[in-house]
């Protein structure tokens, strides 16, 4: 096992069965190669309790076990769709959760994973959403409702978000240059890899004579794509 594999945005859904398939494949194909697997986030379309939730996707969590028990390592970095995922998920699967800025180096290089929210800083609407949602007070209070309340809940928020995200301008829902710039000097680095907006690309830019790589994954619905870190090379790859 060497190689090292970065994934985003595959949004799970028991109602969506060929992106599930996608994922299962995904993962026995290149299991026996995959030194480390970091998925960026938004791994389930929602996910609203540890119990519930890993027993409303055992084919998933137990791929998932399965390859950390042959030696892969597993993180997570939490998604907009899935920062509930807690300690029950983490001591099954063994996929340690990180930061939602994480560092990782990798030979000579040192690469900025995140989820790629916090880089949309033109959606003010999304980003004060985010705050309150993540705010300690209101997941003790969504902790408190029933399973049945909190599916539903979670349903009425992915639709409401849907609505408003086809109705905004399409360029506030994408990062801001300005903070990305930010997140290259606060981490003191020139690569960041990150998902959530499902534009898959690779940005390459230019600051005070300095070179800035970014890499874009795709979401699994859409445009599902991966990156593998193999032979010191990062390549961003289609599925």
């Amino acid at each position: 096992m060497e190689n090292i594999y970065f994934i985003s945005d595959i949004h799970l859904d028991s109602k969506n069965p060929i992106v599930e398939n996608k994922f299962l494949n995904f993962i026995s194909d290149h299991g026996p190669n995959m030194k480390e697997l970091y998925i960026l986030g938004d791994l389930f379309e929602f996910w609203i309790d540890d119990n519930y939730d890993i027993s409303q996707n055992k084919n998933i969590i137990s791929k998932l076990k399965n390859l950390s028990e042959k030696g892969t390592k597993i993180f997570l970095i939490h998604g907009n769709r899935d920062f509930l995922i807690g300690k029950n998920f983490e001591k099954i699967t063994n996929v340690k959760i990180l930061s939602e800025n994480h560092i990782v180096n990798l030979k000579n290089m040192k690469i900025l994973i995140t989820h790629g929210d916090l880089l949309c800083t033109d959606d003010i609407e999304y980003q004060k959403f985010r705050k309150f949602i993540r705010n300690k007070m209101i997941v003790s209070i969504f902790n408190l409702l029933s399973n049945n309340i909190k599916s539903k809940l979670a349903l009425y928020l992915r639709n409401k978000s849907k609505k408003i995200t086809s109705q905004k301008p399409d360029g506030i829902m994408d990062v801001n240059y300005e903070t990305v710039l930010s997140f290259y000097k606060k981490f003191k680095t020139n690569i960041i890899i990150h998902g959530h907006t499902h534009r898959k690309k690779i940005h390459e830019t230019k600051s005070n004579g300095k070179s800035y790589i970014r890499y874009v994954l795709g979401d699994w619905h859409n445009a599902p794509s991966y990156i593998v870190f193999k032979n010191n090379k990062i390549k961003l790859v289609d599925l």
